[in-house]
């Protein structure tokens, strides 16, 4: 005869499949992780420099427009998934590993065809590229005038691309690194918190370079709408997975030293993902591209 099944041991068991399944959507080796959709949006941005050299008179425009336009569809594919996933951590962004590192190939392999097609040349003399020249950044991690320490880095990637001369200098997609320079916590109820910080390397060819670049603007992370490309797509979904929960932006630059200075009892609060307008504080030499 059967022998009944204790109540405990029925919740002994609904546990430990509970538990078992919440361990399994917690942990997704296969699944992509946000440094994935990091570089994925950084050679996305590459691209576009790529696509801006299309015209329709070259042989193999027709080509690459059709592989633009698939790209263009697995973006779409991509920003949805991530969509329908958000919110929920357990459940992973909503793509593997293997399927974004597809897509990035991809990305790669048209980017390079499209610049042997039109001769882009490898690096070869150099570019200068004047004081006072503004670059956009984005931010890669979040900064507070709370938790910051005086010495702590920034790292932050080129939002758009450089030129000079006419020629592209500083390619969209670019590693910038800087350093925190001085803090103070907010002291409520009349004392706002106070940023300042500066950039002081990029990497160029994989090298990285010296600059000297102060903060002169500061914006919520956002893209120009009248862009119309890939970037356009994967900004804004990809960019709220890699950058995590948004909150207000609080500061404002002042002053000639880049420092961002909150209101009368807040901290200054830059989510990941804030857009900064650095200047060339001295001019900047690198390969030309």
């Amino acid at each position: 005869m059967r022998k009944p099944v204790r109540p405990g041991s029925i919740f002994f068991f609904i546990f430990f499949f509970m538990a078992a399944a919440v361990a399994a959507l917690a942990d997704h080796p296969s699944a992509a992780t946000s440094t994935d959709l990091g570089e994925l949006r950084t050679e996305v941005n590459r691209l576009d420099d790529s696509l801006s050299l299309l015209d329709d008179s070259h042989p193999r425009a027709r080509e690459f427009r059709e592989r633009e336009a698939e790209i263009r569809d697995e973006l779409v594919w991509l920003r949805e998934q991530i969509r329908r996933h958000e919110g929920n951590e357990r459940r992973g962004l909503g793509a593997s590993k293997a399927e974004v590192d597809k897509l990035r190939q991809e990305i790669r392999s048209l980017r390079d065809d499209i610049e042997d097609a039109y001769g882009v040349p490898l690096a070869q003399g150099r570019i200068d590229v004047p004081d006072g020249t503004e670059i956009q950044v984005r931010l890669e991690e979040s900064l507070s005038s709370k938790t910051a320490r005086v010495e702590d880095r920034v790292e932050a990637t080129v939002a758009e691309s450089v030129t000079s001369d006419g020629r592209l200098a500083i390619p969209a997609g670019t590693e910038v690194s800087g350093v925190v320079r001085s803090v103070q916590p907010a002291e409520r109820p009349a004392k706002g918190g106070r940023l300042e910080m500066s950039f002081e390397s990029i990497v160029l060819d994989g090298q990285p370079v010296n600059m000297d670049a102060r903060v002169v603007e500061v914006e919520e992370s956002g893209l120009d709408k009248s862009k119309a490309g890939l970037g356009a797509i994967i900004g804004g979904v990809l960019g709220a997975v890699i950058d995590g929960k948004k909150g207000a932006l609080i500061g404002a630059i002042v002053g000639g030293t880049g420092a961002v200075v909150a209101t009368a009892g807040d901290e200054v609060e830059l989510p990941a993902g804030t857009l900064l307008t650095v200047r060339l504080e001295r001019p900047l030499t690198v390969a030309s591209r």
